[in-house]
Order: C-alpha cells, then structure tokens, then sequence
C-alpha cells in the first residue's frame, strides 16, 4: 500500500519519491561542494502540512539511510535544499555547478508495481558551464538486455518462472539476476551499463581492500548502427511513454511512425486502439538507456500545447543517449540547450522546444524530424 498525493499538474508523488531525494540529496550535499545548486522535483510543503505522511517518509529514510538525517527537521531541509533556484531569479548559473535530481521518474509505473513491469528510475545530473557532464539512471525494474522479460508485454512483465525464482533466492539481495540497471554516463568518457545485482554485492564486499569498482564488469554502451547496416529505418523500434495523453494528446507520433514504417505501421488492440506494431512502451527515463544499448532506436515525447519539460525529466537521459552516440533535439532537429537553466525559469527547459526525440542519430534521426514536418504540416 503506497500512499500517493496529487500535484497540481495531477501527477502522483508517493512516499518514495520524497524519501528518495532526501536521502540522494543529503548523500551529494556532504559529499560535493556547498556551494554547488541542487535542482529537485519535490518541496516539502506537503509534509509540513500532513504529520502522518512525514512519519511515512522519515521511517522509509530512517530504514535505509545512515547519514546525517539524525531528524524530521534535517530530513525537511535535505528535500528543500533542492529548491535551489527561486521563481524569477535572474542570476546567472552558467559558470556554476548544478545538480538535477528526479527521485522517481516514472511514479505511476513505481506505482504499478514490478511484477506487472512497472519502470521507473532515480535520474540525476551534474551540469556544468551549462553542459550535463556526468549523470546516472538507476532502473531497479528495467530488464537486463536480451532476458525474456524484454519480450514480455507489457514490456518488462514478470513471468510466473521468474517470479518463483525471485522468491527463492529473496534472501541473497535486493535485486533480480534478471533485472535491475545501472546506467552512468560521463562527457567525453562514454556511457556505461552495470547489472544493479553485481554492483549490490560489491557494496556489500567493499570492505574488501583488493576490489575496486574500476574492476567490476562494467559494459559501454554503442546505440544501433545509424548507416543502415544493423538495421534499416523502417524496422526501427519506438520506445514510448506509457501515458499516451501526456506524451503524445494529438496522436502524431502514430502518424510518423506511419510515414517511417509505412502504412502497415500500426495495429488495434481488442479494444480498438491503435498503437505502433515495432514499438515498447513503459514509464521514466529508463527509455534512454533502451536506445543507449540498443533495444530501440527511437524516443518521442510530444506533450500538450504550452506544457514545456523540467531539466530533470532530460539532462540524465541526454547525456546516457548522446554518450552511447546517439542524438537529441527538439522536433525541429535543434540542439536541447541546458546554459539557461535558472535565468528566470527555474529549471525549465526553454520554451521553444514544444517536445524531444531521441534517436540512435544519423539518417535515422533525420527521418524523425522530416516525419514530423510532414506531420506538422498536414495538421497546419
């Protein structure tokens, strides 16, 4: 039972959330410089005004975290602290550095739960001079590449098989051996991938002064081939959200997907939806690591008129995507720029980018801004 509240766009925010981002919060404050600006999804305010739920949250950190949340008041500040830039600040963070945080993107798939492949991820940036050079994914549901979970549907499913096995081995560790993702990404130094499994038993062997984490089996990633000869554009795979209304109100992205893979592009459920044949759909920015190693070659987010995304819904998954060489822009092929980022905006993205794509790069990502032009302008 996990109790949620609703924000004022309706999303859902759960005790995890702001769990989370006290603890990964607290943890980079006493660990990097003070001087540096924390950017984070959630406020306070609404344990402040609820005792109950501040009790959820503080026993969920008190169960996990040794740090310095010794009470509910530092437990307050550490979630507030990522309040770093105030409405209509018009100082200049271009020369600093800036840590973006989404505790948990993807809360309704959080919410959906993992053995109905529910995804979700902590998605975490460093920007600086403007420019994301380290971020980190955290996918604790999001299937190792080629397990049979990838096949499932919805993507990421539970089998009945995996389910008795998790059971059995339960008391060896938090994490599948069959699920549960990694992804870091550093600029200039590639994007890396990691079973969380393995990482969590070297946590637990750290004591262990031989081992580094430079020796663990880390994986760098490449995205599919962009030339053709891996595979061609019409058999490129969509890595969707799962809310359509949010994502993609107007159904364009159905329409280019047309255009791309030809007008067999599109099947209809039993209950007379149309969705994309070579597509997966789930929740968070786990998608990026998808088109990072591999598993899909094309991402589009097209929310409604007006709705213009937060720094921390995207600088993670840029930098895991361009990394792994693959490409970002907006849905005119114009670069997502990030040096804006508390001009007077707080920590939204700048308003003349009405929605992203991501791509495995090259002609394929040429062929997701020319579908979309032929798109837009039919609807003109």
């Amino acid at each position: 039972d996990i109790q949620t509240i609703s924000k004022q766009d309706a999303s859902p925010v759960t005790v995890g959330d702001f769990a989370s981002q006290a603890v990964a919060l607290d943890t980079i404050h006493n660990t990097f410089a003070n001087s540096d600006i924390y950017i984070a999804e959630e406020g306070s305010d609404a344990l402040r005004n609820d005792e109950e739920l501040l009790e959820k949250v503080w026993g969920a950190v008190h169960h996990v975290h040794k740090g310095d949340l010794n009470s509910q008041q530092d437990l307050l500040k550490a979630i507030d602290s990522g309040q770093g830039i105030e409405e209509g600040d018009q100082s200049a963070v271009t020369k600093r550095r800036v840590w973006t945080l989404d505790p948990i993107d993807g809360t309704k798939g959080f919410l959906r739960g993992r053995e109905f492949g529910g995804q979700y991820c902590i998605a975490l940036a460093l920007i600086e001079d403007g420019e994301p050079v380290v971020s980190v994914l955290g996918c604790p549901n999001l299937p190792l590449s080629s397990t049979e979970s990838t096949k499932a549907i919805p993507y990421g499913a539970w089998s009945e098989k995996e389910i008795k096995d998790d059971a059995a081995t339960s008391n060896t560790g938090l994490f599948s051996s069959s699920r549960g993702c990694l992804f870091v990404a550093v600029r200039g130094g590639g994007c890396y991938e990691i079973p969380l499994h393995i990482l969590e038993k070297y946590l637990l062997e750290q004591s262990s002064p031989e081992r580094s984490s430079a020796d663990l089996p880390w994986k760098r990633l490449r995205v599919t081939a962009n030339d053709g000869t891996a595979k061609a554009k019409h058999e490129a795979t969509f890595c969707l959200g799962v809310e359509r209304g949010f994502s993609d109100p107007k159904g364009t992205v159905l329409k280019i997907a047309q255009i791309i893979h030809g007008p067999n592009a599109l099947t209809v459920d039993e209950d007379g939806i149309s969705d994309i044949k070579n597509s997966l759909r789930m929740d968070g920015q786990g998608k990026y690591g998808l088109l990072a190693r591999g598993d899909a070659e094309y991402f589009l987010r097209l929310p409604k008129d007006g709705y213009v995304d937060w720094v921390w819904d995207v600088a993670a998954g840029f930098l895991c995507l361009t990394e792994a060489g693959g490409k970002m822009s907006d849905v005119n092929g114009n670069a997502i720029g990030f040096s804006d980022i508390g001009k007077g905006r707080k920590a939204k993205l700048p308003y003349h980018i009405k929605g992203i794509f991501g791509s495995n790069g090259g002609t394929f990502h040429d062929e997701l801004v020319s579908a979309y032009a032929e798109v837009n302008g039919s609807e003109a």
